[in-house]
């Protein structure tokens, strides 16, 4: 057991180690899954209860991505737990695999429009998951134009509801400082010294967000921030 430290200090060095050159580009993408009617900021769709769904605003904080490698060393297992990873603060710090810089986004942005979410600089190796932070966005979050009332906030939603079979408009507004992740599968992704930068994005399915969630009851923000976690996937 007396050697433990310096083989501990030779994982860390191995596991730690960065191919000069190495990049990984990740980028955001509100988009729907299901028929939408765009115009301008608004959307227009229908939900998964048969609701008539008008969204004329919506705004989300993504506060971090990491991604991790598709094995685990023993002696990394040993470390973590040691050391395991903790809640989800709202300003995670950057490292090679984990980019912590927030970012606002809304549906200014043309469906399937992108936005840059920055590079990382991992080891080189075989990258199979990524956890996806939505948290409140500070005053440094990138995106948070003036007006936009989004500094504190990690979702807010605003719009109108028709019930299914009609009735009267129903008029909302959600919004929440609730801190929630996803896990997300990487699929494919490998950086060699011989594949030395790829692309990844993170696509939302905002229309899936008040999938059955009734927007006047109580929790019906943090029920739609769960959903903004579920409706997470990230690809090419």
């Amino acid at each position: 057991m007396k050697h433990l430290p310096a083989l501990v200090l030779l994982a860390l060095c191995a596991c730690g180690s960065r191919e000069e050159g190495i990049r990984l580009h990740l980028s955001l993408q509100l988009r729907p899954s299901r028929e939408v009617q765009t115009e301008g900021a608004t959307r227009q769709f229908t939900t998964a209860q048969g609701e008539q769904l008008t969204l004329t605003r919506a705004h989300v904080t993504l506060s971090s991505v990491e991604i991790f490698p598709c094995q685990t060393s023993s002696a990394w297992r040993w470390l973590r737990m040691l050391s395991p990873i903790g809640t989800a603060e709202a300003h995670e710090a950057g490292s090679p695999r984990r980019l912590g810089i927030p970012h606002v986004s809304g549906l200014e942005l043309a469906d399937g429009e992108s936005l840059a979410l920055g590079t990382l600089e991992p080891p080189p190796g075989s990258y199979c998951r990524a956890r996806l932070v939505f948290a409140p966005a500070d005053e440094d979050a990138e995106g948070l134009a003036p007006g936009m009332d989004m500094e504190g906030k990690t979702l807010l939603l605003e719009g109108q509801l028709v019930p299914e079979g009609g009735g009267p408009v129903r008029t909302f507004h959600l919004e929440t400082a609730s801190l929630t992740n996803a896990e997300v599968w990487l699929e494919g992704l490998s950086l060699t010294p011989e594949a030395l930068e790829a692309s990844r994005t993170v696509h939302l399915a905002y229309d899936t967000w008040l999938d059955g969630v009734d927007p006047a009851s109580p929790g019906a923000a943090e029920q739609a921030l769960r959903n903004v976690a579920r409706s997470a996937t990230i690809g090419p």
